[in-house]
């Protein structure tokens, strides 16, 4: 009996040894000069999550600029999640995984190239 093919496990596991084969990400520290400093920053949270924004008006926007701009939806899309990615701080192997695949969507000539590029320039 044939052995059944699990296309996302194969997946999963090209892309585990890519990225095992590409510079990761240095470790970012983390470090307060100041208790002022950090109460300043708690009074930006508090701000923010007051007005915070729900996955509707997510979800709403992404329809919007898809409706306005149709064509270019998908670069920008990407470039959001990038983005969103990179401001996180990227603390998980999934962002990671996550931000190498929006990579190789933007660049699927050359992906491996882009993806060293880039976590080379971080």
């Amino acid at each position: 009996m044939a052995k059944r093919k699990n296309p996302l496990k194969d997946l999963d596991s090209f892309l585990k040894q890519e990225a095992a084969s590409i510079v990761a990400p240095d470790q970012v520290n983390v470090t307060s000069s100041s208790p002022e400093a950090l109460s300043d920053t708690a009074d930006v949270i508090v701000k923010e999550t007051s007005k915070s924004t729900t996955k509707e008006d997510v979800i709403a926007f992404l329809k919007n600029l898809h409706s306005t701009n149709p064509h270019d939806f998908r670069t920008e899309l990407f470039y959001i999640i990038q983005k969103s990615l990179e401001t996180s701080g990227m603390k998980h192997s999934s962002d990671k995984m996550l931000m190498n695949t929006i990579l190789y969507l933007e660049n699927p000539q050359n992906w491996k190239e882009a993806i060293r590029n880039y976590w080379k320039s971080q």
